[in-house]
């Protein structure tokens, strides 16, 4: 991937943390972003839906790609992630294992080795991944 189009995807899973619902919606909430890259080249980025149960929270990975979906996209071949608590503190924000389930499962239908970009929140892409390197343990295993 080059690296405008990174930024772009960083820059959009930015906006989809910025316009995250947390809940209180208070300016220095846990703000969690992604957007995702479709194989038609579009980019989909939403943040977390905050739910009172928790079990009903939507992640923002889980968010980007329903939004991609809703737009009748389901061949991911990027996604970004990022937080607003991994600005000068030195921890990446990795998608949960749920999430990386979930990843998995669309890399497994679309048959793309999905890109898995950590960002900071000034747009800068701190780490590379591609999702067959973080699933250790991933059900169902690939043939």
């Amino acid at each position: 991937m080059d690296k405008q189009t990174a930024r772009k995807l960083c820059e959009a899973a930015i906006q989809g943390a910025k316009n995250a619902f947390t809940g209180t919606n208070k300016p220095d909430d846990f703000r969690c972003g992604a957007a995702v890259l479709t194989s038609n080249g579009n980019i989909y980025s939403s943040g977390q839906y905050f739910s009172d149960t928790h079990s009903l929270t939507l992640h923002a990975e889980q968010a980007a790609l329903v939004h991609a979906a809703a737009h009748g996209e389901y061949g991911i071949l990027a996604i970004t992630v990022t937080g607003n608590d991994n600005t000068g503190n030195g921890k990446n924000i990795y998608p949960c294992h749920m999430c990386k389930q979930l990843l998995w499962e669309t890399h497994l239908r679309s048959k793309h080795e999905m890109e898995i970009i950590l960002c900071d929140f000034s747009g800068k892409a701190i780490e590379k991944l591609k999702i067959s390197k973080i699933m250790s343990h991933a059900w169902p295993a690939k043939d």
